[in-house]
């Protein structure tokens, strides 16, 4: 592989009627297989060393051209990936590796793929979630305020730092898919997450997951006060 990443509240039934997804081709784009999900607007921070992917950057780099990135387990590539940016460029060394800073951009999916460069690529279809409609909207927006609160509730459980004004700001797809770069999903549960294209579905299933895990963390705190015990030591032996 040719590259790596550094070290680095349950909502009522909702009904969604989803129509026709929009697509649109692109020319082909360079595949970059990562044993990760990328989502939109999620930071990628890569090191690459193979020849084949710095031959790849160059282009990316020097034509300002997006990659994709694509989940690889084992042999197999998943069909559907997310289109990344190279924003910086860190770190160029004397051997030729890079440390370089993309950022998730556009979902596609693999309509064929090409080997006739050192690198994969593929011709894509860009997708999108679909438009709700107007009746449903309503739902959406109820959902995503609530959203929102359970979001910043679970970084205040988690210890993170969250901006309100960002997440405020935020459309309601792109709200769902920051709450699926959280922790408490496994890397299968990402790609259905990046796979899904009802953007009321992504977010009822992000709360929920987000609201057990809260609840597990509130739990473990109590936990950890009455045993008067650090927040990063192992309970395990305490139990057995």
């Amino acid at each position: 592989m040719g590259g790596e990443r550094p070290p680095p509240g349950r909502t009522g039934r909702l009904i969604v009627r989803c129509r026709v997804s929009i697509f649109q081709s692109m020319d082909r784009v360079p595949l970059f297989p990562l044993g990760l999900v990328l989502l939109p607007r999620m930071p990628l921070p890569l090191h690459i060393f193979e020849e084949r992917y710095r031959v790849m950057f160059d282009y990316c780099i020097g034509e300002e051209k997006p990659f994709g990135v694509v989940l690889q387990t084992g042999t197999t590539l998943q069909e559907v990936g997310c289109l990344a940016q190279v924003e910086n460029v860190i770190n160029r060394y004397g051997d030729g590796r890079l440390d370089v800073l993309a950022v998730g951009t556009e979902r596609f999916r693999v309509t064929a793929t090409h080997e006739d460069k050192p690198y994969l690529e593929a011709e894509v279809e860009i997708i999108h979630d679909r438009d709700p409609g107007d009746r449903d909207s309503i739902n959406l927006a109820s959902l995503a305020r609530s959203a929102m609160d359970d979001l910043q509730e679970f970084a205040r459980v988690a210890g993170y730092t969250v901006d309100t004004a960002v997440i405020r700001n935020l459309d309601y797809e792109e709200l769902s898919f920051l709450m699926a770069t959280t922790d408490v999903f496994s890397t299968g549960e990402k790609q259905e997450l990046l796979e899904m294209q009802c953007t009321a579905t992504r977010i009822k299933r992000a709360t929920q997951a987000l609201g057990e895990s809260r609840k597990r963390r509130a739990m473990l705190h109590r936990i950890r006060k009455v045993l008067d015990t650090p927040e990063d030591e192992d309970l395990t032996h305490r139990f057995n």
